[in-house]
């Protein structure tokens, strides 16, 4: 039997006293990060010291051992499960407001700054740096308290679901309505139900804005994965995928989808929260010792409600996009692009982060794996815009601006995407080009969900 782990991020009707409890969770997981992060910081460096002093010490030692009554100590890093104990042994005297919310909020913070230090670690193992020259390959730094952000976790030991409970009694046993169990306060309603019958494993409760979500991360069988989501076409179907600003996607099949650009739409208003936000009285710098107002609190509210949206769209789209294709198609085939690279560039930036490249292509990934789909990932310098999808000619001068591709050998003229398209679906697979019928069922699908797109054949749309 084969079992997979999906997730689901629920809403939470939650009130004000369910907020206030998630604040102080919030607050206590944040704390604990932090005091592994102050003592980290004052260990790693009597740590590094003392391996200086260890290696003159074993230098020495090599050379007259005689001398030495017993061969030098190596010092030992604290690690995090040692913090975790030392932290307990404190936390009755010391910090008694911990016990106020779930053993989670404070426990799960080990593992995640034991986390962040091998991360740390295997940073300066493999050369790689950060972008911020005043942090160094990626230490460990100290978590920022936030109005309108923050997260725990609960593991799967207290979660607890339960149908038609509510405060009232006079609802119990008569609602359809599911209610999740947080430990130390008690229950609180989903805004939905959730879809997957399985074991969960853990739930994170998390904010953004003014709301409250719950993420389930729960194991199924395949069987119920089948169940809850739309059966795939088994055709040996194949498509060339070219990631683009113009179109986000670009199929080999003709198809151009359009993506919606949330963060272009909205900038304007973006632009002015953020203006009334700086005009709010809070700490400008580092040392200002400012009081945050209300009013800024409020206006952070209003920012993050705005980004939110942004990201939901962007994420709303990158899921129907990628169950659409994983749908359709049994071999997909896109490209490989330097995102990294993109962003350095001033012009490109905005535009390529608001398509969300890698947040399609990751969901292309795991939803692949769930469908038996095979992704393949073409070379990052693999010239599928420069050669010639008929004859195979490259054209090494092809500049950026050209959107039409003519070969100088067969004379094909051909959009410049859905060349590179056809050229990406080679590197996999071979297949037949879909049926009228596949591909009114693929259109169908796109409609649908109000994704917008275009019809592409040789020269411009």
């Amino acid at each position: 039997m084969t079992v997979m782990i999906v997730g689901q991020k629920i809403e939470l009707k939650g009130s004000n006293k369910f907020f206030t409890y998630c604040r102080k969770a919030f607050g206590v997981s944040r704390f604990t990060y932090n005091w592994c992060v102050a003592k980290f910081t004052l260990d790693y460096a009597a740590y590094c010291a003392a391996m200086d002093r260890y290696r003159k010490e074993l230098e020495k030692y090599k050379k007259s051992p005689l001398c030495f009554t017993q061969s030098p100590v190596k010092p030992r890093l604290p690690t995090a499960l040692d913090y975790k104990k030392e932290f307990n042994a404190l936390r009755k005297e010391q910090y008694p407001f911990t016990y106020e919310v779930t053993k989670y909020a404070s426990q799960q913070a080990f593992i995640n700054f034991g986390k962040a230090v091998k991360a740390y670690f295997d940073n300066v193992k493999n050369g790689k740096k950060a972008k911020d020259k005043n942090r160094k390959n990626f230490f460990p730094r100290f978590k920022k308290k936030s109005y309108t952000s923050g997260s725990f976790y609960i593991g799967g030991d207290q979660v607890k679901l339960l149908t038609g409970k509510s405060c009232s009694e006079k609802l119990n046993n008569h609602s359809k309505k599911q209610y999740l169990n947080i430990p130390n306060f008690g229950y609180v309603q989903l805004k939905e139900n959730l879809r997957f019958t399985g074991h969960i494993n853990s739930v994170t409760i998390s904010q953004s804005g003014d709301r409250l979500y719950a993420s389930f991360s729960i194991e199924i069988t395949e069987e119920e994965y089948l169940r809850t989501h739309k059966t795939a076409v088994q055709h040996n179907t194949a498509v060339g995928i070219d990631l683009g600003l113009k179109a986000a996607l670009m199929l080999s099949d003709g198809i151009a989808i359009e993506g919606p650009k949330p963060l272009k739409t909205k900038l304007r208003k973006l632009a002015k929260l953020q203006r009334q936000l700086a005009c709010k009285q809070h700490p400008r710098t580092k040392g200002d010792t400012t009081r945050v107002s209300r009013n800024y609190i409020k206006q952070s509210a209003k920012v993050s409600r705005l980004y939110r949206s942004i990201a939901d769209i962007r994420n709303d789209f990158a899921h129907k996009i990628s169950s659409i294709l994983t749908s359709h198609y049994e071999y997909i085939c896109m490209e490989t692009l330097n995102v990294k690279g993109m962003m350095a560039n001033h012009k490109l930036s905005a535009a390529v982060s608001d398509v969300g490249f890698y947040n399609i292509k990751s969901k292309l990934m795991y939803k692949s794996e769930y469908k038996h789909r095979v992704l393949y990932e073409a070379d990052m310098f693999y010239p599928s815009s420069k050669t010639c999808s008929r004859c195979g000619h490259i054209k090494k001068d092809l500049q950026l601006k050209e959107r039409v591709y003519d070969c100088p050998e067969c004379g094909l003229s051909i959009d410049r995407d859905l060349n590179a398209a056809i050229n990406l679906k080679k590197i996999g697979a071979v297949s037949p080009e879909l049926t009228p019928v596949e591909l009114t069922a693929l259109l169908s699908d796109l409609k649908r969900n109000q994704i917008t797109t275009s019809s592409v054949k040789a020269g411009i749309r």
